[in-house]
């Protein structure tokens, strides 16, 4: 359906007279048999002219030549053949230049499997070797990788990612550049370092990606990264047994031995979000209470867990647990989490009788971090000691508890 819709913007552009390809990742993952997200063109019109051609268009890019098309509620990006001048800060060109041949486009892409292009007939132009690599399933940078790892630091890690997506090997010379050009990827901004980090985090194969960012020296310019990845590498086999992002990190920081101050200064370089940072703060937290060591099963008490933590956060640390025991999962009861938050007569402080206010009033105190103290008591000694969840004895029980602590 989207490649027939993309069809039609290749078969306009050719009507009238212009070349018109897909290119990139795209061709790429048709020749893999993979599943295409984004469909890229390039042609030899120039921005002006795609736009008479395509009313319904965004400039998302014009003055690198890119404007997106949209048809049918789908956006293709269509951009000009160019080279590109100078690379000033290791990331973008200080000029572009609009070029009339195809292989002058290719040309300044970054590695061979992302330098193909195929017209709507099929037909394949590979003027690099991308297919060949394909075959041999290697990440091989277009023309002299030195050259290419300089004009942009981050395609670097969009080595390492790549090679974890699709299981590829580096080939040498390539991977030799990338070693004499880590020092540049400290010119990188690091939301986009971040990006590339939480994309082979997620890939099939995140632990041959940790294993190459270790190999080349990526994080030479941060220490704290560097690190990371070198003492938590044995363990991102295991990555690919939790679900979600944070625990990926959290995976890793556990298999590393961060201390929590030590995570938060990682995620204060990374910019993480507040919400992403006191995640993985709680996450490491709890992991550091449980103590739990690999592939090595224990009986662990989830009612504390789910009373101060909740559920949500309960069920994320329980996904954790089950990766770091992976190996002998089969003595893992998975369910067993489940059945403990289900028998609780309680399960978090809104459920008791009585409130915070309720407590100010029956206890004559003025409002203060006291009330929150009684009735994280209350909510233990209800689902623990079998205090009954009623007014009158969670009161009298929150008198006692004042008396002895002197709150």
């Amino acid at each position: 359906m989207v490649y027939q819709i993309a069809l039609r913007i290749l078969q306009t552009l050719e009507e009238n007279g212009y070349e018109a390809y897909f290119v990139g990742g795209c061709v790429r993952d048709w020749l893999l048999h993979r599943t295409v997200h984004d469909i890229d063109i390039c042609t030899n019109a120039h921005p002006g002219d795609v736009m008479a051609l395509f009313p319904d268009h965004v400039l998302t890019g014009l003055k690198h030549g890119t404007v997106s098309v949209r048809l049918e509620g789908l956006f293709f990006e269509v951009t000009t053949y160019r080279t590109e001048g100078k690379y000033e800060d290791y990331r973008r060109p200080s000029v572009v230049q609009f070029v009339s041949e195809l292989r002058l486009d290719l040309l300044r892409r970054d590695f061979t499997i992302n330098a193909m292009a195929m017209d709507r007939h099929r037909t394949l132009h590979d003027p690099f070797g991308g297919q060949e690599d394909l075959k041999k399933k290697q990440i091989r940078a277009v023309g002299e990788p030195v050259e290419r790892f300089q004009e942009d630091a981050l395609r670097l890690l969009r080595a390492v990612r790549f090679a974890a997506q699709l299981s590829f090997q580096i080939e040498p010379k390539t991977m030799a550049a990338m070693t004499q050009t880590a020092p540049l990827l400290a010119h990188i901004a690091v939301e986009r370092v971040r990006e590339e980090v939480n994309k082979m985090l997620y890939s099939a194969a995140p632990q041959w990606g940790c294993q190459l960012l270790c190999e080349a020296g990526l994080f030479v310019a941060t220490p704290q990264l560097e690190k990371l990845f070198e003492l938590g590498s044995k363990q991102a086999w295991r990555l690919i047994h939790v679900p979600e992002l944070t625990q990926k990190w959290a995976l890793l920081f556990y298999a590393a031995g961060y201390t929590l101050a030590e995570v938060k200064q990682v995620t204060t370089h990374l910019k993480m979000s507040k919400r992403e940072s006191e995640t993985l703060i709680t996450l490491i937290d709890w992991l550091g209470m449980i103590r739990p060591d690999w592939d090595t099963p224990k009986k662990i008490e989830w009612r504390t867990l789910i009373l101060d933590a909740g559920l949500v956060t309960s069920q994320e640390v329980n996904s954790l647990i089950l990766a770091i025991w992976w190996q002998q999962r089969e003595q893992v009861d998975e369910d067993e989490l489940q059945r403990v938050y289900d028998s609780l007569p309680v399960k978090n402080a809104k459920e008791l009788a009585v409130t915070g206010y309720d407590l100010q009033v029956a206890l004559q105190k003025q409002k203060g971090e006291w009330i929150g103290r009684v009735l994280v008591s209350l909510l233990h000694q209800t689902a623990f000691e079998g205090l009954p969840n009623t007014p009158e004895a969670l009161i009298a029980a929150a008198k006692k508890e004042v008396a002895r602590n002197e709150y």
